[in-house]
């Protein structure tokens, strides 16, 4: 616990330390800053600049309700946001705030105890946590974002599922799906790692020989069978009870704007160049991201931007694959990998690797992957000469101060 405190500690010095030298070097972005909220002589600029861009809409749907396009945000954070208000008397910002650096606190906490539940050994339980924190866009877990409270709820919901108390594996579900789209995709995810745990080996020789039983005994075995298999079926309708959250907000927009997917319709109005009337591969948004390599002018902010997203994008496809691939020696559920790889694709299906270094967060198992890949190559002999696990980690942490600071002065990392 000492550890994760640390931690958590640390990345609130690297908030500070970006907010601080970022002052000092960089022009202030006027547009899209969470000083919005309270008018152009907002005081405690440390504490609004995490609120910038996609967090001022947070905190304003949280406080006014849901206005023009805002539908694109799912009200599970705000939710949060206007309880704890009403509840401590705060203001709205600093709600949100309190809820994602706790939950961030609490995702250190049960993704230890995750790991320590699968046999992970403590070495690698650490590095994880510390690839975690280093990477790139980490503070978001700091500012008034999902990223936090959802990547909470989605490992505490794998967390239950390994203690096998399914019913309170969907309720975190739920929550998650609550709080942002991907989360429908933890009931795949969840009845994955449910046939992982009850169905391990031998189902093509189990199937066959109930097939066979059928035929003799036909409707009476049949009956048999569902009787004998009813707490299966039990443990699958808890599971599936994570996506009544989801179901909770597309009922409301089709109460109120006639249109159960609005929240995706309305997302071309955010200038992000998402195409929703279809989809669009993922090969074809690298050749996409490669085209702009060679013609967008390297002098312009936009050329760190594409290069940025494309790279990200690039090393979390190759761990994901690599992950599905390896997954018995690294120890990873289908589930864990069945809900990052949904997580992964499904927003690149719009046509653009925008966010997705922010998006990339919540893929757990490729935390997992990369923290044992640097452990493996580090005791290596070329990685002990050129000391990988250092560069990576120095380069990594001086990325997120960089980005930190990019994003406190109003400048779009993700």
């Amino acid at each position: 616990m000492k550890f994760i405190v640390l931690l958590w500690l640390f990345l609130q010095g690297i908030w500070f330390l970006g907010w601080e030298v970022g002052q000092k070097l960089l022009p202030l972005q006027p547009n899209f800053l969470g000083r919005g909220l309270f008018g152009p002589r907002a005081p405690y600029p440390l504490f609004w600049s995490r609120a910038n861009f996609d967090g001022f809409y947070y905190v304003k749907i949280a406080r006014d309700g849901y206005q023009y396009l805002q539908q694109a945000f799912f009200p599970g954070y705000p939710y949060f946001i206007h309880f704890l208000h009403r509840l401590s008397g705060v203001s709205y910002l600093l709600a949100a705030l309190v809820i994602s650096n706790l939950s961030f606190l609490l995702v250190l906490y049960f993704l230890r105890k995750l790991l320590q539940l699968k046999g992970y050994p403590a070495n690698l339980i650490k590095k994880t946590l510390l690839v975690l924190v280093l990477f790139p866009t980490s503070f978001y877990f700091l500012a008034a974002y999902t990223e936090s409270l959802f990547l909470l709820f989605v490992i505490l919901s794998f967390y239950l599922l390994e203690k096998r108390r399914y019913f309170w594996s969907g309720f975190w579900a739920a929550l998650a799906a609550y709080t942002r789209p991907v989360g429908i995709f933890m009931i795949p995810a969840l009845w994955m790692g449910y046939y992982q745990q009850v169905s391990r080996r031998q189902l093509k020789q189990r199937l066959q020989a109930a097939r066979e039983k059928i035929k003799g005994h036909r409707w009476r075995y049949l009956w048999q069978a569902i009787e004998r298999r009813w707490h299966a079926f039990r443990d699958l309708f808890w599971l599936t009870l994570g996506g009544l959250g989801f179901l909770k907000y597309a009922y409301f927009l089709q109460k109120t704007q006639g249109d159960w997917l609005y929240f995706a319709h309305v997302q071309p109005g955010f200038g992000a160049q998402r195409s929703i009337s279809k989809v669009i591969l993922i090969y074809q948004v690298f050749w996409r991201y490669l085209k702009m390599i060679v013609t967008v002018n390297w002098h312009q902010w936009l050329y760190f931007n594409v290069w940025f997203e494309f790279l990200i994008s690039l090393l979390f496809l190759g761990l994901l694959l690599w992950s599905w691939y390896r997954w018995q020696k690294y120890r990873l559920s289908y589930g864990w990998l069945t809900f990052a790889s949904f997580a992964y694709l499904v927003p690149t299906l719009t046509g653009t690797f925008s966010s997705m270094p922010r998006y990339v967060l919540v893929c757990f198992p490729a935390f997992i992957v990369l923290a044992a890949l640097l452990e493996e190559g580090g005791k290596t002999t070329w990685g002990q000469k050129i000391h990988l696990e250092k560069i990576y980690f120095v380069a990594s942490g001086l990325l997120l101060l960089l980005t930190t600071m990019l994003f406190a002065r109003g400048y779009w990392v993700s």
